[in-house]
């Protein structure tokens, strides 16, 4: 990203960065600052330094990061008449819960580049609308160095592993080669045949000159087709590396990465590898081949009528000019366009996974009217973008048409002064023709190819975000004894945050059969996802065997491990696709599991038994049902230790004992949170979780 971003005025501006999630537009702001002030940084190096939890930033906990920069953080309160006063760039606090950056103050208003994507100017009164009065100074310390930490995605990163690719491009340049041979000798069949076979009435040359451009002209054809073929190939290919090189990616990014996006957010970050696959797949091959030609055309004309050529180059030039002009508005309303586009897509996905909610409380009808609101932004940002390009589209055919009036007039008078033959002339105009188009075609490409920016920018988010790190820790050990513990555990869910769990210790033996409970909200979920190793504490260690879980695997140790969370899931497939995880079915296994599970007579009664589809994340099955099928998959595994949040809370009193005596019976290690009384009776040892710290009871 350009730091400095030109401008006529000379004045130093701030770059705008996007925050990529609705919590951190604290630290998308100072991102922007610290680049400011000469710390080239970018949101996704910041945000691995300092991460943010999905609650936001507080005042405090921006100043404590700034601090960590290298920059001395000043907090004011002020009225309007006061931002002329800031030392800027400064922050805003805007809307009671975002920050935007105020880059400059001129008369009554305000240049604010805010993190959703805009950066524009307000009235004071407009301001006013949206400053909640405080606002955040930050100068360099004395410490603070301007050095740079970027870390741009590159092209070359998502295509890492994709072979065969330098041998299409070699073909595809040869063969491009062959067709601008045809394209280039084309215009000297116009000139041959008008100057020499109509002036001298030489049928035998007109013949010999058609029968010879046809062949080359076939020879084109024959070369264009296979280029085609060869760039239909080859494009797949990279388009299925592309694309799976980021969803291996994305699928193996941490857990707390998921937790702090939405779903819509995600798929269009995912999406944003479509843009790019058709630039490297269609566009890149254009611009190399039109690159070519317009030098080679370009050459031609200079060869055949300098003065034109002249005329013909200026016109592009003037083109090249208002796409350049163009480009920072085009790339601001693209951005604004995806942001859109994105809550937009979020407000759908949203709506359908809680229509049934929807639907009991009555409220379609104002569901609707919100996502009519992000649908109008949605539309509003496109017809945006769409009149910026309408612009350059009205120019790419006005100053053409004016060039070419300029070109025919001179040409026309060149050739009653006899300067000018009418076969070149014929020449002329079709290598000047190919010579726009193609140079035209040229500049688009490398214009598209800056728009990519916002999309890389996308991306990065996933391609660059660091992988769980279980998938560096060793994936087998030779013996599991079963001993887990834990070790002066503490956890937030930011930096800033406070502690959830503070000072956990507490240790499972191989057998042992506890129940974890305490007051809603007070860390349970989170203490069994440290347990299973998907979060990691901030503080303290968590032992298995002896050994630290880093050191032990976090994937070695789940091989030993089975759960049932809250938020676990069925996918779209059958009964038994699920609880085998859509791999090869042990059916007499797969009935133990479901009769362990208190599901086997349910399914057994199904016309399909164990075959039924589950619909849509189980919607053809009933709570209980889908909790009972959830554990037999979890049993599937053959764990030996079973970890349960809340896991019968959705049973009756009877299903649930059958359960506790089935498993009882495995003789594996249970961990239950739970509430409910016969559960927590159940377990041989009861802990409760109080004020983030755990006592036996």
């Amino acid at each position: 990203m350009n730091i400095f971003p030109a401008n006529f005025s000379g004045r130093r501006r701030i770059g705008l960065i996007r925050q990529t999630e609705a919590a951190e537009c604290g630290l998308a702001a100072l991102a922007m600052i610290a680049n400011w002030h000469g710390h080239e940084i970018d949101l996704n190096m910041l945000r691995q330094r300092f991460g943010v939890s999905a609650r936001g930033m507080s005042l405090r906990q921006l100043m404590q990061t700034a601090d960590a920069m290298q920059l001395l953080p000043r907090p004011l309160k002020l009225e309007m008449a006061g931002l002329h006063l800031l030392n800027l760039p400064a922050i805003l606090h805007w809307d009671l819960n975002h920050f935007v950056v105020l880059e400059r103050v001129e008369r009554e208003r305000a240049y604010i580049v805010d993190p959703a994507g805009t950066a524009r100017w307000y009235e004071f009164d407009e301001v006013g609308r949206h400053f909640s009065g405080v606002a955040l100074e930050l100068r360099p310390s004395q410490d603070f160095r301007a050095v740079r930490s970027k870390r741009p995605l590159r092209f070359r990163d998502l295509w890492s592993g994709i072979t065969g690719l330098r041998r299409a491009l070699a073909q595809t340049i040869i063969l491009s080669i062959v067709m601008q041979a045809w394209v280039l000798a084309s215009p000297f069949y116009l000139r041959t045949a008008v100057d020499e076979a109509l002036s001298s009435l030489d049928s035998n040359l007109l013949i010999t000159l058609a029968v010879g451009f046809a062949a080359l002209a076939l020879i084109g054809a024959g070369a264009s087709l296979l280029r085609k073929l060869v760039l239909l190939s080859s494009g797949a290919a990279l388009s299925y590396g592309i694309t799976s090189n980021l969803a291996r990616r994305l699928f193996r990014l941490p857990i707390a990465w998921f937790e702090k996006r939405k779903v819509g957010d995600i798929l269009t970050r995912f999406q944003s590898i479509l843009p790019i696959q058709r630039f490297l797949i269609e566009s890149a091959p254009i611009a190399l081949i039109d690159g070519l030609l317009s030098v080679l055309t370009l050459v031609m004309m200079l060869l055949i009528a300098p003065q034109l050529a002249f005329v013909s180059l200026l016109g592009l030039l003037a083109y090249s000019a208002v796409r350049l002009g163009l480009l920072r508005a085009e790339k601001q309303r693209e951005a604004e366009y995806v942001k859109a586009l994105a809550r937009e897509q979020g407000a759908v996905i949203e709506t359908l996974r809680g229509i049934v909610t929807l639907r009991l409380s009555g409220r379609e009808a104002m569901r609707h009217a919100y996502w009519q609101n992000r649908l109008t932004d949605a539309l509003g940002a496109r017809y945006l973008h769409e009149r910026v390009k309408a612009w350059h589209e009205t120019a790419k055919t006005l100053i053409p048409a004016i060039e070419l009036v300029l070109v025919v007039f001179l040409a026309i008078r060149g050739s009653m002064a006899g300067a000018l033959s009418l076969g070149t002339l014929f020449a002329y105009l079709a290598y000047r023709q190919q010579f726009v188009q193609a140079g035209q075609s040229l500049l688009d490409e490398g214009i598209k190819l800056r728009l990519l920016d916002l999309h890389l920018d996308q991306i990065a988010d996933i391609a660059q975000t660091q992988e769980d790190r279980g998938f560096a820790e060793p994936l087998v050990q030779p013996a599991f004894e079963g001993r887990i513990e834990l070790r002066n555990v503490h956890f937030s869910y930011g930096a800033h945050d406070p502690l959830v769990l503070a000072g956990i210790d507490l240790s499972i033996a191989p057998g042992d059969h506890i129940a974890i409970t305490g007051p809603s909200g007070g860390g349970k979920s989170t203490l069994a996802k440290i347990i299973l190793g998907l979060v990691d504490p901030v503080q303290g260690d968590v032992l298995i065997d002896g050994r630290p879980l880093s050191q032990y695997g976090r994937r070695a140790f789940r091989q030993h491990v089975a759960a049932v969370l809250q938020d676990d899931v069925l996918y779209a497939g059958s009964i038994a696709d699920n609880v085998a995880s859509f791999e090869e079915v042990d059916m007499e296994h797969l009935r133990a599991c479901l009769s362990a599970a208190s599901i086997l007579d349910d399914i057994d009664a199904m016309p399909m038994r164990h075959h039924t589809l589950v619909g849509d994340m189980g919607s053809t099955l009933s709570g209980g049902q889908k909790q009972r099928i959830l554990l037999a998959r979890a049993l599937y595994r053959r764990p030996d230790v079973l970890l349960l949040d809340e896991g019968t809370a959705h049973l009756d009193l009877d299903h649930e004992a059958a359960v506790n005596r089935a498993v009882s019976a495995l003789g594996i290690t249970r961990i239950v949170i739970a509430h409910r009384p016969e559960t927590i009776a159940a377990a041989d040892r009861v802990v409760r979780l109080v004020g983030g710290k755990i006592a036996e009871g």
